[in-house]
């Protein structure tokens, strides 16, 4: 709100009695009115010292008796700092200069009742008006634009509720729509981050957060509006599960199982019948041990295959061709770190 304009009523002079006290008054009345003289016959410019101490700090600029603009010096540097503008006895607009530069960074517009509506800041300076913050009803703050690099065109959009942010909307490849969603709980607690990737106008990523801390990321691959593939985060920011090619039901026909971040075990449907018939297993470096796969589809392991060294070729690889779940079919090689038959 606009700073009030001085109580002037402290500013009166009393009449004193006596031929010196009389020429003292007609002084001071002279003082007085060469203050209070008009512009013009129509503009006039009364001058105040605010805080007494002896410097003007405050003009009052009225048109055919009506106010229509305040300037004020309130860091006390000698230099005008705020200007209200008024309409019809109303400020309508007000400008400052909050850093003493002698330029103005921040501009307030106001409603028909004199109610803050809309706040311009320069953020950097370059009398560029950056931020743009409008309110509702008790300088409730609503929301907010933001020009985030400074070439004029606002990349970021902010949302309000109860003066906490609930949601800030980012154009991130500058073509002036937004493609990530940045949502908040009512304390301020970022919960999900949505992206559209494609520039399509869709959500095709969800980031989750928990205590400010990614938990887990859903992509959408196939543009249906549905997660395909679910990545699980640890509490250090680890890798610890993936879930991919979701079915109807959220079911994963692929997971990818990680321990400390590093590849563990991997359980895969192949047909698609809600069962897995493969089964991935790798080493404390994530490279692939052994590969395990139901082919009949009896839920157990009829095929074995062996690997070392990070090789993607197996150095053995046993059947078990009667279904007694032993191998009675085995191909071997030279395995690359045993260096010997098997």
């Amino acid at each position: 709100m606009p700073t009030a304009v001085a109580d002037r009523s402290q500013r009166k002079t009393q009449d004193r009695k006596g031929p010196f006290s009389t020429m003292v008054s007609l002084v001071l009345s002279a003082m007085l009115l060469w203050v209070a003289l008009p512009v013009s016959a129509a503009d006039e410019v009364r001058r105040f010292d605010v805080d007494g101490d002896g410097k003007i700090d405050q003009w009052e600029h009225y048109r055919n008796g009506a106010l229509i603009r305040v300037k004020a010096d309130r860091n006390r540097d000698g230099r005008a700092d705020e200007w209200i503008f008024y309409d019809k006895g109303k400020p309508v607009r007000a400008e400052f200069d909050t850093d003493g530069d002698g330029q103005v960074d921040q501009r307030e517009f106001y409603e028909a009742q004199g109610h803050v509506q809309q706040v311009e800041v320069d953020r950097n300076g370059d009398a560029r008006f950056e931020q743009r913050l409008f309110y509702g009803p008790g300088k409730q703050l609503l929301r907010a634009e933001v020009d985030d690099d400074g070439d004029g065109r606002v990349e970021q959009w902010h949302r309000f509720q109860d003066g906490q942010a609930i949601e800030i909307a980012v154009d991130t490849n500058r073509d002036g729509k937004p493609d990530q969603w940045q949502r908040f709980r009512a304390g301020g607690e970022l919960y999900v981050v949505e992206v559209d990737s494609t520039g399509d106008g869709k959500v095709d990523q969800w980031q989750r957060y928990q205590d400010g801390i990614l938990t887990v990321v859903e992509n959408d691959e196939n543009a249906d509006g549905k997660p395909d593939r679910v990545v699980h985060y640890d509490i250090q920011g680890r890798i610890a599960q993936v879930l991919a090619h979701l079915d109807a039901t959220g079911s994963p026909r692929h997971r990818l199982i990680y321990s400390a971040g590093v590849r563990a075990r991997g359980e895969f449907d192949t047909d698609g019948d809600g069962k897995a018939d493969q089964w991935l297993f790798y080493d404390a470096k994530g490279d692939l041990l052994r590969a395990e796969y139901d082919h009949n589809g009896d839920g157990r392991p009829d095929q074995w295959e062996h690997f070392a060294g990070g090789s993607k070729d197996p150095y053995k690889v046993e059947r078990d061709t009667n279904g007694d779940g032993t191998p009675d079919a085995i191909w071997e090689k030279e395995a690359p770190q045993a260096g010997r038959r098997r």
